[in-house]
């Protein structure tokens, strides 16, 4: 189903359907706009607090300010984070709009959430698209700003990975927060859970996100806009 007629089909079932529109626009930042944060990211074995600011020059932006514990895993999350060229970029779900497919409304104890197929997004690696292409997906906008709440994704049936592993569960939540100053709904929380394992060994595996502390500013020249998203 195109985006065209996921709107269509929306628009001939809910009245106010253009909400959904509406939140979507707002998880879309202009390019110019920047974040500075805080985030704590943890396994069950280990913790790390980092820290980014779009403003300060070169490896100063991006500081590891603690660490408790020993995880590699976890390690080279924060390593793929700080190698992002522009790190803030990880706040911003501005490809969830290309990721909804064949999408259906339901209703429970007079909530409305959107439950769509996910649809694989030009930014999916290889191991990125193999999970992707198994996944559905639940968004929830709140009842009173109609802003985004949060998007759930899991997979429906197991994945087998080149290498033999197999994930038999894995499920994604993203918890949006929001600035009324820029109108911009931004990722505040994300929490992963696996389980798979190889060769008859099981394992299973969690890692939680927490961004606090976020100030958002508009990029100080050209170059911060061109770079941006």
């Amino acid at each position: 189903m195109t985006l065209g007629a996921l709107h269509l089909m929306l628009h001939l079932v809910v009245p106010d359907a253009e909400a959904l529109t509406a939140a979507l626009d707002l998880v879309e930042p202009p390019p110019a706009l920047r974040a500075s944060f805080k985030a704590t990211l943890s396994s069950q074995i280990a913790q790390r607090t980092i820290t980014y600011d779009p403003t300060q020059p070169g490896p100063r932006a991006f500081q590891v300010v603690s660490r408790v514990g020993q995880d590699e895993e976890l390690d080279a999350i924060v390593a793929g984070w700080r190698a992002e060229r522009q790190a803030d970029v990880r706040l911003f779900a501005d490809d969830l709009r290309m990721s909804l497919g064949a999408a259906r409304l339901v209703d429970r104890s007079g909530q409305t959430y959107l439950e769509f197929r996910h649809q694989i997004s030009p930014n999916d690696g290889p191991v990125d698209a193999l999970v992707s292409s198994r996944m559905i997906g639940e968004m929830a906008l709140d009842p009173q700003s109609g802003r985004l709440r949060y998007v759930d994704y899991k997979i429906v049936k197991p994945v087998r990975l080149d290498d033999g592993t197999i994930i038999s569960e894995y499920a994604q939540r993203y918890t949006f927060g929001y600035s009324s100053r820029f109108d911009v709904s931004y990722v505040s929380r994300y929490e992963l859970e696996a389980r798979g394992g190889r060769w008859g060994f099981r394992d299973s595996r969690r890692f939680s996100v927490i961004i606090n502390d976020v100030n958002f500013s508009l990029a100080g020249d050209a170059r911060q806009e061109l770079a941006s998203r």
